[in-house]
């Protein structure tokens, strides 16, 4: 089945084994595309905030230290929170500061 999804409606992409959950406006689908490949096609679009998840620029409320002590995005117009790996927390810092 193939459904065309715009851009602009995606919240996220996140990877778990060999899918791709694509969050967006519409609700959620699954592809086989792989997530390094997402990131290189949609790089001004969105940021890589853990190993298995990209989030669109647009969609970035903010940041919150969560009661494990982790990070967490806040999206705009949803109580959805995605973890942010250590490893990315200072490039989210430094896009949210751009905003």
């Amino acid at each position: 089945n193939l459904e065309l999804i715009p851009v602009d409606s995606v919240h996220y992409f996140q990877a778990d084994q060999k899918y791709v959950t694509v969050r967006h406006d519409g609700g959620e689908v699954l592809i086989e595309e792989p997530l390094k490949a997402l990131e290189e096609e949609f790089a001004g679009s969105f940021l890589r905030i853990h190993r298995n998840a990209l989030v669109a620029k647009a969609r970035f409320c903010g940041m919150e230290k969560n009661s494990q002590g982790g990070f967490e995005v806040v999206l705009k117009g949803s109580r959805e929170r995605l973890e942010v790996s250590r490893r990315h927390v200072a490039e989210v810092r430094r896009f949210l500061k751009s905003l």
